[in-house]
This record gives structure tokens, C-alpha cells and sequence, in this order.
């Protein structure tokens, strides 16, 4: 007997170790499969990894995004499939026996699975209907060190959400390359690359002004991609509601054949929670930044542009509707005004900006003030209330076209909360057009305040702000047209701006060829003469 039951338990013991075994090495899509060919992952390998973190930063609120809970290693990660194009769809998806088609892959990946995409070109488009859960997105992704291209665009439809999507390049899209159809929720895209079509990313599906289609998106993340050469917006959530939306580290150019106010780098409607940061927004046709249009209600809740290099765009640089944070951000070269809003009620805060050399291109350039907050011509205007702390604004509209350079605009219904640390140096006779102070049709001149006003203390009378305003060349490291709004060693402007430090290096142009040095005299700026300026 003493035989029977040692034999006994060895025997338990190897069946329960079996069984823990093939528990191991189930693939996590077992039982989740939906294709339309009813190919059974079964066989696949298994590899846990650790999803990507798409967590909003900044001043928002953190929100749970795509793969955020894997990247704390947790076990809850599931099975790698591959797709090569030498693969058949008949495999297993394993490393060995790749699929060929992503489309496959993506019907029959679940919660917490990982598409590993090889290098190679694919053709057509890609549709994901099916969901991750919190915790286990599912990840479509280029295999890492490899270059994957797509011929054709890649569609959230309504509803799929928990979804993480990078390391790819799209083109030859009929219309937009990435499409969060609505309803989406906790989606990262991140290392990707959309050229052409009529938008590289579209949010929300339906008219400009109107409830979209398939209902709003949030809490999404977008970083380090680039788009350009879209026919319209490039980034573009019309109609949204987007909320808890973070751009993040993109390259955005060439939006619109041709210029036009649907041709923005960044465009979203409607939302709030959104964040815009390290982003380079340049030579689109409409504007650079344009949040908010359709929110009419104003007082949008956290909306924040920051840390952004913003040029070249032919209508304005960053245009905030409905009121935010714009804060650290280089702004130049900008068609129209390079920063505006406060069209609806609001706060705005303004701060540490560098703002120059606006309206100066000669093809598309034109005159427009530096700053327009609350913009009517009505004497009863938008009630905005303003903080403006710490910036330059200089050489704004070149001084060859008509009426010269121009100053700030501040709107009727402006409450000016804080206005101090500014450096104004544009134009000598309005520096700041305050229509707040007066009624412009029988006072103007107590709106227009002059460059000696600010420096004799008149602004500061007027208003009680104006504490360490300036009124001095900022000596930019150079002028139009190769701008370098860094400041030069000794600059009066030291410590105001989005470049507070003076540089003290040798300038590199983009294509990397040494421009200048910092002793030498900036080619093409251009310094106002306060005896020949209007």
C-alpha cells in the first residue's frame, strides 16, 4: 500500500505541474477571436511586454491612457502575433508561421495582445473594431528597427478603444490617414508618420458646428509623429467634442495646397483638457494652433499650449477661442496676427513667449497686431480676463508695408489681471492698443499707448499694472529672414521670453551649415528708427 500511494502522488504531482504549464503558454486571444475566416490563434507564441505609458502630463489631470497599467510589468500582458509580408494568414501568427495581412491580425487580437509588424510595405486599409480592456490594450505596432509602411490609412471605428498605435508610416490614404471615428476612448499613437490625404489624423466624424456622427473621443494621446503635405488640417478634431487630448512632440507642415482657413496644423473644435506641447507647427496655409472655434459658450477648461516652435504658418500661429495657458512658445514668421483669442468669455494667460518678426514674409505676409485678445468693434466687448507676464514682442509686421510695424491689441471687455515683465518693442507711437481705457470713436489716444508712455509710467497710471515692462531691443541672435529669437550675450531682454538665457554659441541653420556666430551682426534684421517710424 505504502507503494501504491507513493506512486500516487508523484503521479498528482506531475499532472498538476502539466497543468500549470499550459496555462503559461495559452495564448491570451484564445476564445477572443472574431475574423471573418475564423482563423484560430492557437499556437502562437507567447511573450510578455510591456505596454507603452501615454499618461497625460503638464497641468492636466492624469488620465488612464492606452497601455498605461502594462507598463508596471504587471502579468497582464498577452500573446505577440506577427505579420510579415511573406507571411500567410493560414499560420499561427507565431514568430515562425507569421501572418500576411494586418487586417488579420487585428481581427483576432484581444485584450492585452501585441501585433508586431515586419518590415515591408502593405497595401490597404486597416479597420479595428475590436477593444483592449484597462490595463491590457491591444498594440499594433512596427517591429522594432524595422520600417513599416502602409499603403492605405488605419480606422478606429466607432467605439474601439484601450488601443496602441506606432513605429509606422502611412500614405496613399483616400482621405485621412488615422481616423478615431468617435465613441474611442484610452488611445495612444505614437512614432508614426502621415503624409498627404486630406487630413494625417481626423477625430470625430461629421460637420463643422454639428453633433458628430458617432460621439465624442477622449483621453487620447499623440506624440512624436510627424504629418505634412495634407490637403486640409492636418491634425483635425471637427467636429469633436476631443477631451483629455495630449499632442505631444509633433512635427506638423505643408498642411493645404493652397492658403486657407482649413488648412491648420492643429485644429480641434470643441473640447477641453487639451494640452499642446514640444510640437514644431510650421508652413501650413491656415493657422499653426486653432482650439476651440465651435465652443461658444467660452471658459473652456484647461487648455494649454506650451513649450512650442511656431512659424511660417500663413494665417495666425496659435489662435485660443475660448481662453487657456499659452506659455513658452516661440512664435514668428506667422501670415496674420501670431497669437489670438478671447473671441468667447474667458481667462487667457499669456506668458514667457517669444513673439517677433510676424508679417514680414512678402508673399504671404500681412499687417496685424503682435497680440489680439477679445478682438471686436463693438465698444461692449467679449469679457476676457487677461494675465500677460514675461514676454517679447518685437519687429512685428515689416516695417516696408503699409502703416509699418505694429504693437499688442487688448480688447474693450479685457480685464487686465497682470501685466508686467513685457518687453514691447514694435512700434514707437502704440505699443498696446488698450481699448479697454477708452471709447476709440472719441478718445483714441488714451487707447493707443506710446512707447514713452510705458517708460514715463502713464501705462502703469492708467491701468496699475506694468511693473518691469521694457521698452529695448531685445537683440535677437537673427533677424528675418533667418530667425533666431535666442538672445544674444549682454541682451537688455535677458530673462524674459521662451529663451531667457543669452546664447553663446555658434548659430546652425536647419540644414546644419554655421550661419553666424553670436559677435557677428545678424544678417537682414531689421531695427525700428524711432525717428522714421509712424
Amino acid at each position: 500500500m505504502r507503494i501504491i500511494f507513493i506512486i500516487f502522488c508523484a503521479c498528482l504531482i506531475a499532472a498538476l505541474l502539466g497543468a500549470s504549464a499550459m496555462a503559461q503558454n495559452v495564448p491570451a486571444g484564445t476564445g477572443n477571436e472574431t475574423s471573418g475566416d475564423n482563423q484560430s490563434n492557437t499556437g502562437a507564441a507567447v511573450t510578455y511586454i510591456p505596454g507603452a505609458n501615454g499618461s497625460v502630463a503638464g497641468n492636466l489631470t492624469p488620465a488612464p491612457t492606452a497601455g498605461a497599467a502594462n507598463a508596471s510589468g504587471s502579468a497582464m500582458q498577452g500573446a505577440i502575433y506577427h505579420v510579415s509580408v511573406d507571411g500567410n494568414n493560414t499560420g499561427s501568427g507565431g514568430e515562425d508561421q507569421p501572418w500576411g495581412t494586418i487586417q488579420h491580425a487585428v481581427d483576432t487580437a484581444g485584450p492585452g495582445d501585441t501585433i508586431l509588424v515586419h518590415e515591408g510595405n502593405y497595401t490597404g486599409d486597416v479597420e479595428m473594431v475590436l477593444s483592449g480592456e484597462e490595463g491590457r490594450s491591444i498594440t499594433l505596432t512596427g517591429a522594432p528597427g524595422e520600417k513599416v509602411g502602409i499603403h492605405g490609412g488605419i480606422g478606429l471605428q466607432e467605439g474601439a478603444s484601450y488601443i496602441v498605435v506606432r513605429n509606422m508610416s502611412l500614405d496613399n490614404y483616400s482621405a485621412w490617414g488615422i481616423t478615431l471615428y468617435g465613441g474611442n476612448h484610452h488611445v495612444h499613437l505614437a512614432n508614426m508618420s502621415m503624409t498627404g490625404g486630406d487630413a494625417g489624423i481626423r477625430m470625430t466624424v461629421g460637420s463643422s458646428g454639428e453633433d458628430p456622427a458617432f460621439g465624442p473621443v477622449t483621453d487620447v494621446t499623440i506624440e512624436n509623429c510627424t504629418i505634412r503635405d495634407v490637403l486640409y488640417t492636418a491634425v483635425d478634431g471637427t467636429p469633436g467634442p476631443c477631451e483629455r487630448i495630449v499632442f505631444r512632440g509633433l512635427e506638423v507642415s505643408g498642411s493645404g495646397l493652397e492658403e486657407s482657413y482649413g488648412a491648420d496644423g492643429i485644429a480641434v473644435e470643441r473640447g477641453q483638457d487639451i494640452l499642446v506641447e514640444d510640437c514644431r507647427i510650421h508652413d501650413n496655409g491656415g493657422d499653426g494652433i486653432d482650439l476651440n472655434s465651435r465652443d461658444t459658450e467660452g471658459n473652456v477648461s484647461n487648455i494649454t499650449v506650451r513649450n512650442n516652435e511656431v512659424y511660417r504658418n500663413h494665417y495666425s500661429g496659435i489662435k485660443l477661442w475660448a481662453g487657456g495657458l499659452i506659455e513658452n512658445n516661440v512664435v514668428w514668421g506667422q501670415g496674420e496676427g501670431p497669437i489670438a483669442g478671447g473671441d468667447y468669455p474667458c481667462t487667457m494667460e499669456i506668458l514667457n513667449n517669444s513673439v517677433a518678426y510676424n508679417g514680414y514674409d512678402p508673399e504671404f505676409g500681412t499687417r496685424g497686431y503682435a497680440l489680439t485678445v477679445g478682438y471686436t468693434e463693438a465698444q461692449n466687448g467679449t469679457p476676457v480676463r487677461l494675465r500677460l507676464t514675461n514676454n517679447i514682442f518685437a519687429f512685428n509686421s515689416r516695417p516696408s508695408g503699409e502703416g509699418g510695424h505694429t504693437g499688442i491689441y487688448l480688447g474693450p471687455g479685457v480685464d487686465l489681471l497682470e501685466e508686467r515683465d513685457n518687453v514691447y518693442y514694435s512700434r514707437v507711437d502704440g505699443e498696446i492698443f488698450a481699448q479697454f481705457l477708452c471709447n476709440p470713436d472719441r478718445d483714441y489716444d488714451t487707447c493707443d499707448i506710446t512707447r514713452k508712455e510705458i517708460q514715463d509710467g502713464t501705462w502703469a497710471r492708467l491701468t496699475g499694472q506694468g511693473e518691469g515692462d521694457l521698452t529695448v531691443d531685445p537683440q535677437f541672435v537673427s533677424g528675418w529672414p533667418n530667425v533666431d529669437l535666442h538672445l544674444k550675450p549682454g541682451s537688455p531682454a535677458a530673462g524674459h521670453g521662451a529663451y531667457p538665457e543669452a546664447e553663446n554659441r555658434s548659430v546652425t541653420g536647419e540644414t546644419g551649415t554655421p550661419t553666424m556666430t553670436t559677435t557677428e551682426k545678424p544678417t537682414g534684421e531689421e531695427t525700428p528708427d524711432e525717428d522714421s517710424m509712424p
